[in-house]
C-alpha cells in the first residue's frame, strides 16, 4: 500500500457516504472562498506524499477537499475505476455545498478525471471541472501500461496484488457510458481537460476527443513533460489550474441533476 503522510497544514478529517452508502473519509484545508474537491487516481488515495504536497499547493487558492475514493484507502466498498466513483465526487461536492461553499470546483486525475467528467455530466453541481489525464474512452488503448493493469484486474492473482498495492476492485468491472459520449452533457458549467503529451497510459487524442465532444466554455492544456496524472501534479501546475479557471466564465450555480 501506497505510504500516507500527514498534511503539513492545518486539515479536519470528514466522512460522508455516497448515495449507494459507501462510507468515504478525506480532509479539508486551506481557508480559499471558493472550495476545490480533488479526486485522485487508481491506486491512489489522498494522504499520498505526492498528493499531499499538491493539495497543500492548492490550498494557497481554494478550501481543498481531498477524499479516498471507494476501495482505497481509509474508504469503504470496491473500486470500479470510474464507474461509480462519480457518487463518491458527488457526495463530497454535497459536503463543500453544506459547509457553506457558493463555488465548488473538482478536479481529477486519471480515475478521478473520469469521475469528475461524469459527475459533472450525469449529477451536476459543480461550478468547474478540471479533468488531468482521462481517457475518452474505455476500450482500444495499446499502451503496455493500460494492457498490464486490465490483466491485473481479471485475474484473482492480479487483483491480489492491486489489494496489496492498496486498491480493493470489483469483479467484473461494471459497464458504463465511455466518458467522451457524456462530457457534452456538462456545458454550460466550464470544463477544462488537461494531458501530457508523454502520458505512458493513454495518448494525446484522448484530450483531443473529450475536448472536441465538450461544449463551451471549455479548455484544452497539453504538456510536455507531464506525463500521467500526478506525475504532473505540482505547485506549479496548481496555479496554472487557478489561472486558467480565472479566464473561464462562472455561469450562475447550475442546480444538481435527477439521480443517475
Amino acid at each position: 500500500m501506497s505510504r500516507s503522510r500527514p498534511f503539513r497544514s492545518p486539515a479536519a478529517p470528514f466522512d460522508v457516504h455516497a448515495d449507494d452508502g459507501v462510507r468515504l473519509t478525506g480532509h479539508r484545508l486551506g481557508r480559499g472562498r471558493d472550495a476545490l474537491v480533488f479526486a485522485h487516481g487508481f491506486l491512489g488515495r489522498h494522504r499520498k506524499p505526492r498528493l499531499v504536497a499538491f493539495q497543500e499547493a492548492l490550498a494557497r487558492r481554494f478550501t481543498v477537499y481531498g477524499f479516498d475514493f471507494r476501495g482505497h484507502g481509509g474508504s469503504g466498498g470496491e473500486s470500479s475505476f470510474g464507474t461509480y466513483e462519480h457518487l463518491d465526487v458527488d457526495a463530497v461536492v454535497r459536503r463543500a455545498r453544506a459547509d457553506g461553499f457558493d463555488r465548488v470546483v473538482t478536479l481529477g486525475g486519471s480515475m478521478g478525471g473520469i469521475a469528475v467528467i461524469r459527475q459533472a455530466a450525469l449529477r451536476g453541481g459543480a461550478d468547474a471541472v478540471v479533468s488531468v489525464s482521462a481517457p475518452a474512452t474505455w476500450q482500444g488503448h495499446r499502451s503496455a501500461a493500460v494492457r498490464r493493469l486490465t490483466v491485473a484486474t481479471r485475474t484473482e492473482m492480479g487483483r491480489g496484488l492491486l489489494r496489496a498495492a492498496g486498491a480493493r476492485v470489483a469483479h467484473p468491472w461494471p459497464a458504463a457510458e465511455d466518458p467522451v459520449d457524456v462530457v457534452g452533457r456538462i456545458a454550460p458549467v466550464p470544463v477544462v481537460i488537461v494531458h501530457g503529451r508523454d502520458d505512458h497510459y493513454f495518448d494525446v487524442e484522448q484530450a483531443w476527443m473529450l475536448y472536441r465532444a465538450a461544449g463551451e466554455p471549455k479548455r484544452l492544456l497539453l504538456s510536455s513533460r507531464f506525463g500521467h496524472a500526478e506525475d504532473g501534479f505540482s505547485a506549479a501546475f496548481a496555479e496554472r489550474i487557478h489561472r486558467t479557471l480565472e479566464t473561464l466564465p462562472s455561469p450562475r450555480h447550475v442546480p444538481p441533476r435527477a439521480a443517475r
